[in-house]
């Protein structure tokens, strides 16, 4: 271990001894004690709209140990509060979270060829208010790990198609790294908000609630066509940015953000920790106006939000006609989620549904068109209110400029690729879900050499 990261241990060692030494013998502040932990008012430009990857869950106080004291139907974690030491922590404004995510997936029909891959991620994040532990007004402090189980991927290593239809990082081996590495500071009134560090544009920009009723990874937060042909940062891979959040008015806001972008990443060997400027860098700057509606403003009326956004990339690319290698490309994007009916006035069940459309230029862009969308209805049965039944579809139309290049030299030219998926999500508590899913793949990688393919399998999450 270098001499910078062997410092940088031994401070941090040194700041969780004394911090956790001060929390078992001081008494805690008496405005700290009367108030809960309230992670509502972190969210800048309304809770419907923040980035809530970058904000502490909701927590209930008083889960004992959970499961294990009998609290498996109402703690919101299978450890529940550690026997209340959570509850202290959170009151003192540091909040753990570890949840785990895994998917099986398998092709018994089409493909290249059949196979069946699990792949699952275990992810760790410590959010610190530093209001609470330093009276830094507003402040707050993010870091986070996660675990990616070693074996084969459905998508890249059986069927060969585009849009990945489990968790996907191009690894086989497995890797472990670190994510967010982050500072947050929200300003005038909790009318703007600043997030610097190591962060994910993914997190932030061109994301749907809604759209994660899906486990095809093309679709779940971000579908969008950039993700398929720049560097554009997903989870659990963050890079170097900045992003600023403004809501001047009740049910708009605007964010602009620039993040540090390359082609390696993703890589899995370094961890998460290159925190250089490789050769061939650029910077991704991304713009994004958003509209709520109906109650999550807490108005009258069925809910919603609507977004539009552009970016540019000026890192190096491959111009998809010549092969030459060039700088700059940009995109554009439009998406919502609306609910159409609702059963209870609360708007807690009943039909909703999503809808992305994205266009990036042929010349530098793999896929230059992505439309996504789908329908979900929560609480279809009625003994089941938390359940979530859901159809999502995506297509996307690959560039004219890749099909000429193709063309010219004897390779199988590339058109279109169609995902079909239909899944239930059964919340079985709090802190558990369960969702078998089936997903169709027409004319994958955009291939007619390829067999259109039938994949089924079930995603499991859970809280710890």
């Amino acid at each position: 271990m270098s001499r910078p990261l062997c410092l940088l241990h031994t401070i941090l060692l040194a700041g969780f001894f004394v911090f956790f030494t001060n929390l078992a013998n001081a008494q805690i502040d008496p405005w700290i004690q009367s108030t809960l932990y309230d992670p509502r008012k972190w969210d800048t430009a309304g809770q419907y709209t923040a980035t809530y990857w970058l904000h502490p869950p909701e927590w209930t106080p008083d889960q004992g140990w959970g499961v294990f004291s009998g609290k498996w139907r109402t703690a919101g974690a299978l450890t529940g509060s550690w026997g209340g030491l959570r509850d202290r922590l959170a009151k003192h404004g540091v909040q753990l979270i570890t949840a785990y995510f895994g998917q099986l997936a398998a092709n018994p029909a089409g493909g290249e060829k059949q196979g069946e891959s699990w792949k699952g991620d275990i992810g760790t994040s410590i959010f610190l208010d530093l209001e609470r532990l330093l009276n830094w007004k507003r402040g707050y402090f993010i870091v986070s790990f996660s675990y990616i189980n070693p074996g084969k991927s459905l998508s890249p290593d059986f069927i060969e198609n585009q849009f990945p239809v489990q968790l996907h990082t191009g690894d086989e081996d497995g890797a472990a790294r670190l994510v967010h590495l982050a500072f947050g500071q929200q300003l005038f009134d909790n009318k703007a908000e600043i997030v610097l560090g190591r962060i994910i544009t993914g997190h932030d920009f061109a994301s749907l609630r809604l759209a994660c009723t899906s486990i095809n990874q093309a679709i779940c937060t971000n579908p969008i066509a950039a993700i398929q042909s720049i560097s554009f940062p997903t989870s659990p891979s963050a890079v170097w940015g900045a992003r600023l959040k403004v809501k001047p008015g009740t049910n708009w806001y605007g964010q602009v953000g620039s993040y540090l972008v390359f082609e390696d990443f993703r890589d899995p060997d370094d961890h998460g920790f290159n925190f250089s400027i490789p050769n061939g860098s650029g910077v991704l700057t991304l713009g994004e106006f958003g509209y709520i509606t109906g109650n999550y403003q807490n108005i009258p009326g069925l809910p919603g939000k609507y977004k539009i956004g552009a970016y540019y990339d000026s890192e190096r690319l491959q111009e998809l006609s010549t092969d030459r290698n060039v700088r700059g490309t940009w995109g554009l994007y439009i998406m919502g989620e609306q609910m159409l009916y609702s059963e209870n006035s609360d708007y807690s069940e009943g039909l909703s549904a999503f809808l992305a459309l994205s266009y990036a230029p042929e010349n530098r862009n793999k896929i230059t068109f992505m439309s996504a969308g789908g329908l979900s209805y929560q609480g279809v049965l009625p003994s089941r209110s938390e359940d979530i039944f859901a159809f999502i579809f995506a297509y996307g139309l690959y560039s004219n400029d890749l099909a000429e290049f193709e063309r010219n030299n004897d390779l199988q030219v590339q058109d279109y690729e169609i995902i079909l998926e239909l899944n239930y999500r059964i919340q079985i508590a709090p802190w558990l879900f369960f969702t078998p899913d089936i997903q169709v793949v027409i004319n994958p990688d955009g291939r007619s050499d390829i067999n259109d393919a039938l994949v089924i399998g079930f995603g499991v999450g859970t809280v710890l």
